[in-house]
């Protein structure tokens, strides 16, 4: 045998080996993305009833890296999912601010949030990511006492950029206005705090400057 049919053989069966290689990591690739199709499934059933669960929208995969993640396109659509699950364990109804869980779930919620506003290719989850973060500042205006003026102008902001990127989300309008109408609250009580003070009078302000119920 001559040394170019030798060289030849030799990477032919070089190639086959690639081939199989190939086929073997194709193979397993594809049980990873029916496994992260299920675990994506699955998941969104048990989110409606138990969001607090462990491990939702997660799989094990064989293929390291989070291939088959990444081959399906999922990341987007998973970290708003996580977003959201954030929102919901974050206790907005709660107007206790003292629990370090409970200010952590929602340090957690607006973060996602956050990165997903600066981030996201797409405008519509953009958009929604926006009005949950106008959500979440409507909910701390309610409970928390310091910075009210800039925590609202925050909000408003939040939902004036949900309605620029998706002109269609009716829930953002409907929260702008609440915006404007809590700001407006805001406005009259700071007015009749530092106006019609007692006992402190005109133009006092701060603690027990204000009439008795007004919360100045």
């Amino acid at each position: 045998m001559s040394l170019p049919e030798s060289r030849q053989k030799i990477a032919l069966a070089v190639g086959a080996v690639v081939c199989l290689a190939l086929a073997a990591a194709l193979a397993v690739l594809a049980v990873d993305v029916a496994r992260r199709t299920d675990a994506v499934e699955s998941s969104d059933v048990r989110y409606r009833s138990a969001p607090q669960a462990a491990r939702l929208w997660q799989a094990d995969e064989l293929v390291p890296f989070s291939a088959a993640r990444r081959a399906l396109g999922v990341d987007d659509d998973i970290d708003f999912r996580e977003a959201v699950r954030a929102m919901r364990l974050a206790g907005l109804d709660d107007p206790v601010v003292s629990d370090p869980e409970v200010a952590a779930r929602r340090n957690e919620a607006q973060a996602r949030l956050d990165a997903i506003v600066a981030a996201d290719a797409d405008d519509s989850r953009r958009s929604r990511a926006a009005g949950l973060l106008g959500v979440l500042g409507l909910a701390r205006f309610m409970y928390e006492t310091q910075e009210r003026e800039a925590l609202l102008s925050e909000t408003v902001s939040n939902l004036r950029l949900a309605i620029a990127l998706d002109p269609d989300n009716d829930d953002a309008k409907f929260n702008l206005e609440l915006a404007y109408q809590r700001g407006r609250g805001l406005e009259v009580a700071e007015t009749e705090a530092g106006e019609n003070a007692a006992p402190g009078g005109s133009g006092s302000k701060g603690a027990g400057a204000g009439q008795p119920g007004s919360g100045y």
